[in-house]
Formats: C-alpha cells, sequence, structure tokens
C-alpha cells in the first residue's frame, strides 16, 4: 500500500503531544472547537499542519501550549 499525504515516508513530525493529556483536556473542556482541535492533534504532527488548520488563533496557541507541555508524573 502506497501511503500520500502526510502519513507518506517524507513525512515528518515535530510535535509528538502526550495522546492522554490531550485527550484528557478533550473531555474537560465546553468549547467544541477546541475539544475538537484536542483530539485532531493528539497524535505526532508538524507545527505548520496546526498553523494551517482552520482554528482560531487563541484555540491553536492552547492546543500548542497542550502538546508540547512535558508529563511531569
Amino acid at each position: 500500500m502506497q501511503l500520500t499525504g502526510k502519513y507518506s515516508t517524507g513525512y515528518t513530525p515535530e510535535i509528538f503531544p502526550n495522546q492522554n493529556i490531550m485527550q484528557t483536556f478533550a473531555a474537560q473542556t465546553k468549547n467544541n472547537e477546541l475539544r475538537n482541535g484536542f483530539l485532531e492533534f493528539q497524535y505526532p504532527f508538524r507545527r505548520s499542519d496546526l498553523m494551517n488548520s482552520g482554528y482560531s488563533p487563541e484555540v491553536k496557541e492552547i492546543i500548542l501550549q497542550a502538546a508540547t507541555q512535558q508529563n511531569t508524573r
């Protein structure tokens, strides 16, 4: 099977979020745009993918902060 798009072998993610943290944040927010963003970007992604998405600048910043925070447990 030939992978295309961001799943092809040429795609190299830059940000590796903690999936559990992103799912927890998604479950805790009442903001649908933010919830969808947390769920969409819970897997490794490039910063440009987030910046080029249709989310508002505020939501993009929150997602980026959540995705780059370290799990300290």
